[in-house]
This record gives structure tokens, sequence and C-alpha cells, in this order.
């Protein structure tokens, strides 16, 4: 297994986490701000991972105080990383899409992440700002979108199912550009 230290990439951790999660026949989706990081080359910094699983969260308290984490209010924290672990409720969803299957993978040197795929993140980060008007959301989209390719008529037709085509049209403008 895996050493967590200091110097822990958050895709190094998503991987030692996934991993020991798997091992112990717990299945995880990462999704959130840290795919953003992962996909945009850390244009964008998360501080923390938030997996959705649809297993219990005893089973995954437990796996998570074998790796050394230590909960914390709705957060797992290790003293040796300043990265935090979640796992909001599920299931996997983009805006209003439930269930959503993650179709992304990767693979780090301490283990497979399922993952939203590029076209997902960005859907998923354009959610908050359809919904929202989050407009920090808007700008992971577009560094995820310019680092990747992208389904943007997948994305379209998403868009028509949110009710958004008008912001749809403003995020491809902004990528445009």
């Amino acid at each position: 297994m895996s050493k967590i230290n200091s110097k822990t990439s958050l895709e190094a951790l998503a991987g030692i986490v996934s991993e020991h999660l798997r091992g112990k026949g717990l299945q995880v989706t990462l999704v959130g701000g840290a795919v953003v990081s992962i996909y945009s080359a850390n244009e964008y910094q998360s501080r923390d991972l938030d997996f959705i699983s649809a297993n219990d969260h005893r089973d995954l308290s437990e796996a998570m105080l074998e790796l050394g984490f230590e909960k914390l209010g709705k957060d797992f924290i290790h003293p040796k990383t300043a990265y935090t672990v979640e796992f909001p409720s599920g299931p996997v969803a983009i805006g209003n899409e439930i269930p959503v299957k993650p179709e992304g993978e990767i693979s780090t040197k301490s283990g497979k992440v399922k993952l939203f795929s590029p076209t997902q993140c960005v859907m998923d980060r354009l959610a908050w700002f359809y919904h929202y008007s989050d407009r920090q959301c808007l700008d992971q989209a577009l560094a995820v979108a310019k680092n990747h390719q992208i389904n943007l008529s997948k994305i379209k037709k998403w868009s028509e199912g949110e009710g958004s085509l008008e912001k749809y049209d403003f995020f491809v403008s902004k990528l445009k550009t």
C-alpha cells in the first residue's frame, strides 16, 4: 500500500483511497472539484476529494481509518496531507440526470480511479453554472474543455434537458474565445 505523506498529490491520493476501498469490496466514484483539478492539470486546485459510493458509510469509515484518516464532521482528515476526503450522498448525478454511469477511469501509480469522463466533468460543472449561476464552475468547465476533447453534441443535448440552452450557447462562445 502506498504511503500518504505531505508530497502526495491529489491524483495519487485518489488512487490510494480508491485502491484501498476496492480491496475492501467498496466501490467509489470521484466527482466534483478534484476531477476538475485532474483534468485541468491543476489550473483549478481542489483541496478535497468527493467520492460517491452506494456502500454503507460505516464500511467506508472503517476502511478510511485503516488508511490513517480520522473523521472530523463530514470530512476525513489525515495528519500527513492537507487534502480532505468526503463521501457525499449518492447516487452519482449530473444536474437533473440521475443516476449517471461514470465513463472515466485513470490509472495512477497508486491504483485506478473511477471518475467522470472529461465530457461528464464539464456537464457536472455546467450544472452548477446553469442552476446556481456559479461563474467559478463555468470557468472550471472551460478549463477542462480546453485541456480535453469533449463531446459538445452530448453536452448540448443534456443542456436542453436541463432547460439551459441559452447558458450552453454562452459556454460555447466562451470556449471559442
